[in-house]
């Protein structure tokens, strides 16, 4: 049977943040610069690592809230005859780019750590803490403007916890500036910085598992598939549902494709009558922001050469 559509698409909640979070990203991006440049100076001037590796992570937070907002500016380009789903996707691409780029920095604060092991060198606890103070309270501050935008967008949830992980990394600075200017030890330095690595690697894992989960168009995280079909079967004249395929554009822009199997006795405005409730709970109930479904009339399907009735095929006439 053609493919139904129902004229009216169903179209789910879509975060994309544009306006809101943008100038917040610019401003963010030239003040965490500034700081970069600063915080380099103080720690070549006081031969401290564990400032070093704090402004390569400032650098790296720099990096992110860079392509975040080119991501936002990017994404309100209108969809074209080339780029049919617009140009959502730039925003999981950027965050993988900046998830990866944090990964080979928090390999070169690792190696450069376990040379100042084995060659320790003297570094200066009062810089060590006055700098690291200033970046506490700056990286909190960018973290709180850009805690609302987190919640829905993985670019913005990649910068914010940039931004919330310097600021955490900049406190262990201040306790190993503390330290060293207490007791000497200066292991305090090179121990720190292994301990920013490992901060970093965990929270860049994150980025890049959900972003290649979403290339990779694998099945949205908080879609459940068996609940989703399950409801979709209770739908009154639906018989079965099968071929379900459902994968994100981008954060919060679901889709679905699928198959559902009614009576043959329906009319072609009782199917679409289901088509149009199968579309108002899929946006409601599961957050689908485009469905494609097509019908096809009880018997079409060969249940019994495919016992999964969501991914049997239709049956070809000889």
């Amino acid at each position: 049977m053609a493919e139904i559509h129902d004229c009216d698409h169903a179209h789910g909640p879509m975060h994309v943040h544009g306006a809101t979070h943008g100038p917040r990203l610019v401003i963010s991006l030239v003040v965490t610069l500034a700081f970069v440049v600063a915080e380099t100076i103080a720690s070549v001037a006081g031969s401290s690592l564990a400032l070093l590796s704090d402004a390569g992570h400032n650098a790296s937070d720099a990096l992110a809230l860079g392509l975040a907002a080119y991501a936002i500016w990017v994404s309100k380009k209108p969809a074209n005859e080339k780029n049919t789903y617009g140009y959502h996707r730039v925003s999981i691409l950027t965050a993988l780019f900046n998830a990866v780029s944090l990964i080979l920095i928090a390999v070169l604060i690792f190696v450069e750590a376990m040379e100042r092991f084995s060659k320790p060198q003297p570094v200066a606890g009062n810089l060590m803490m006055a700098v690291a103070a200033v970046s506490v309270l700056m990286n909190t501050v960018i973290a709180w403007l850009l805690a609302g935008g987190a919640k829905h967008s993985l670019n913005m949830r990649a910068a914010f916890v940039h931004m919330l992980g310097d600021a955490l990394s900049a406190v262990a600075v201040v306790a190993a500036g503390f330290i060293v200017k207490r007791t000497g030890w200066t292991y305090a330095d090179p121990t720190v910085s292994v301990l920013i690595a490992l901060f970093i690697l965990y929270t860049a894992w994150g980025i890049v598992r959900e972003s290649v989960t979403i290339l990779l168009e694998a099945t949205p995280k908080d879609l459940n598939i068996e609940n989703m079909v399950s409801a979709m079967s209770k739908v009154p004249s639906v018989l079965s549902v099968h071929d379900v395929h459902a994968w994100s554009v981008s954060d919060g822009m679901n889709y679905l494709s699928c198959h559902v199997v009614v009576p043959s006795t329906c009319t072609m405005d009782q199917i679409g009558e289901v088509i149009r409730n199968i579309n108002e709970l899929l946006s409601t109930r599961f957050q689908i922001a485009h469905a494609t479904i097509q019908a096809e009339t009880e018997g079409s399907c060969d249940h019994r050469e495919h016992p999964d009735s969501r991914f049997c095929s239709p049956r070809v006439a000889p």
